[in-house]
């Protein structure tokens, strides 16, 4: 939880000070630079700033001098005043704190890249019989080492070319010590994403293969309940010896309330350890989790920051997707989280390790910037569109008309926060 709070202070941070360096960098006088909200708990002045901490966490701001004409004039500050300032400067200093936001969930993509990331070995787990991978000959166990002349690192890498072209792809595996050439054509079908959008992805009939090492646990299933934990590796159950995760899914959800005698083994000793399945959809539940990732790779920094960039706007076109389809009624607004949300899971990335916490810190940021983009008053979509009819009609909003516009901005967004508070309560006492 540490580190959940710490993610979001410092996603606060970065936003905030967008808006202050693009305002010190177009003249602006920034009177405070305060983190979070409310009371001030702390604040310490060091030129003409004051910066504070504040006592709701939720956010933060930078307050600039005379954000309207409507405001109080101090002398000799007028020329710093961010309404005397052009459109252009406005805007800049307006969006800078949403450029912060995508150039830092960039650098995080990147820094995930350069420090090292957990994938899978493009080893070959199970072929399913008839498909694409059966037809070309792809056996269990084979290691992938290349296709069409590119060198696979990954088993992410080689769906990755897969999915880069369609057509007939030249595979190259290792086996048995021997090298073998593979033709694979995939199959196309059609997926269903969790936009609810429909999408034609290629497929090729064969599942990675993981080792029977439990990566995780589900809090309070069979397994945690027997004393199973997470680093032990399955060795048999019901004595017919486990090659891989494969065999532990395949036994699992065919026992649904079977009795299953397992041979676990932990630190390098193996125990046995009786347990029962639960039943879910008439499959067996065991309540563990495969561990992610057998390998470390690394990327070049500037192939890093290529995928960060790459990676930011992919998930940027998502959220706005998502937010159409929830604004249309394709997605369910029990999609909708909050706080109590992100903390759970940021928290729960930081479990899975670097990579999965910087990754998620990523999709906050992006998160981040999207929502402050959105038209709504008080938010700064909402003043980006206020300067940008005052420039083409060259008429001033009045005091009364901005701040309708930012009372109404503020009960839209409070409506927002309380569903997502309700939703995050559902979740958390398992209701929805």
């Amino acid at each position: 939880m540490f580190l959940a709070v710490i993610a979001l202070g410092v996603l606060i941070i970065v936003h905030e000070l967008g808006h202050y360096v693009a305002a010190k960098l177009c003249g602006v006088h920034v009177e405070r630079f305060s983190i979070g909200f409310g009371p001030k708990l702390w604040s310490k002045t060091r030129g003409e700033t004051e910066y504070c901490l504040s006592a709701i966490p939720l956010g933060g701001y930078v307050k600039l001098h005379r954000m309207t004409e409507y405001e109080e004039v101090v002398e000799g500050k007028e020329s710093q005043a961010f309404f005397n300032k052009s459109y252009y400067k406005k805007i800049v200093v307006i969006i800078a704190g949403v450029f912060f936001n995508l150039l830092f969930a960039i650098l995080l993509f990147a820094a995930v890249l350069i420090v090292g990331y957990r994938a899978y070995s493009p080893i070959v787990g199970v072929v399913s019989e008839g498909k694409a991978a059966d037809r070309a000959g792809f056996l269990s166990g084979d290691r992938i080492t290349d296709v069409n002349g590119k060198y696979v690192r990954s088993w992410e890498e080689f769906l990755i070319y897969i999915n880069e072209q369609k057509g007939v792809f030249t595979v190259e595996v290792e086996r048995d010590g021997n090298n073998v050439v593979l033709s694979l054509l995939p199959d196309e079908t059609n997926y269903i994403n969790p936009l609810g959008g429909n999408e034609v992805v290629s497929e090729v009939g064969m599942s990675v293969y993981i080792e029977s090492l439990v990566g995780g646990l589900t809090p309070y299933g069979p397994a945690e309940k027997a004393g199973i934990k997470k680093g032990d590796r399955f060795v048999s159950i019901n004595n017919e010896n486990i090659g891989g995760w494969q065999d532990v899914v395949r036994i699992v959800r065919a026992s649904p309330e079977t009795p299953l005698s397992i041979v676990m083994l932990r630190n390098g000793a193996e125990y046995h350890v009786d347990v029962t399945p639960s039943i879910s959809g008439n499959v067996g539940k065991l309540g563990v989790i495969s561990s992610y990732g057998d390998i470390i790779l690394r990327d070049r920094p500037l192939a890093a920051l290529r995928f960060g960039a790459e990676q930011t706007i992919k998930v940027t076109g998502l959220i706005y997707k998502g937010i159409w389809q929830l604004l249309s009624g394709k997605v369910s607004r029990d999609n909708i989280g909050g706080p109590i949300l992100i903390l759970k899971e940021t928290a729960n990335s930081a479990k899975d390790g670097l990579d999965s916490y910087l990754n998620f810190i990523a999709l906050i940021s992006i998160n981040l910037a999207v929502l402050n983009l959105l038209p709504m008053p008080i938010l700064d979509g909402g003043y980006v569109l206020i300067y940008t009819y005052e420039c083409v009609t060259r008429r001033r909003i009045s005091a009364s008309a901005q701040t309708a516009g930012r009372m109404i901005g503020f009960a839209l967004l409070c409506a927002l926060m309380i569903l997502a508070f309700y939703n995050d309560i559902m979740r958390f006492f398992n209701i929805m």
